[in-house]
């Protein structure tokens, strides 16, 4: 993701070998992709934020940065921030110091976002990336993966507990995050809300957590 750090073990010609410390994913980077370190300040919290030339509307850039994205930011004016590269709305930016928000909220932003495997950014998700991003900007994040989320992540419930918002229904090789109680957010083909009944089609639930 644009601004994430990234722990490189070894280099080849081409690529970084390495570790994300924000996932703990393993795998390459393209050497041309790496830049030295900086020090964030902000994370993109709008599902999409574009770059602009000056602060303002006038001069939209072909550049984009998707939800989670992390930026060095300076403010320009109360609606605009300055980053690397042009300007962004502030409102589409949170602070990583400031008070994380909802998880639901996180996740409602991003509904109608593309099923992307592998992604976990406003550019893309699956099924554990929605969950991944919605709950990190949140403050709290999960595992990366499917299997580890329902096992570890939060509380487990009894099948008689009784739903509340952000709790976590996994299924087979999917999951699903309350809205409320009758209400689910999750990414199908895209990332949309349904009634909780209409859950079916993915097999029975598996686990029920409720994250701390």
């Amino acid at each position: 993701m644009p601004g994430e750090p990234f722990d490189v073990l070894e280099f080849t010609s081409t690529h970084g070998w390495g570790r994300s410390p924000i996932d703990g994913s393993v795998g390459f980077v393209s050497r041309d992709s790496l830049i030295g370190e900086f020090e964030a300040s902000h994370i993109v919290v709008a599902r999409d934020a574009t770059l602009y030339a000056d602060a303002s509307t006038a001069r939209p850039l072909p550049t984009s940065l998707p939800m989670g994205s992390r930026v060095a930011a300076i403010s320009a004016n109360d609606d605009w921030c300055e980053v690397d590269g042009g300007y962004v709305a502030a409102d589409a930016l949170q602070r990583l110091s400031d008070d994380a928000g909802d998880a639901v909220d996180h996740a409602l932003r991003l509904r109608d976002t593309a099923f992307l495997a592998g992604g976990r950014s406003g550019a893309g998700v699956d099924a554990a990336g929605l969950i991944f991003l919605a709950f990190s900007l949140a403050g709290s994040p999960p595992p990366r993966f499917l299997d580890l989320q329902a096992e570890t992540f939060g509380t487990a419930l009894a099948e008689g507990d009784v739903l509340r918002r952000g709790d976590l229904l996994f299924f087979a090789d999917h999951v699903a995050l309350l809205v409320d109680g009758e209400t689910v957010i999750h990414v199908d083909d895209v990332v949309r809300c349904e009634p909780l009944a209409a859950l079916d089609r993915f097999g029975p639930i598996r686990a029920r957590r409720r994250p701390a």
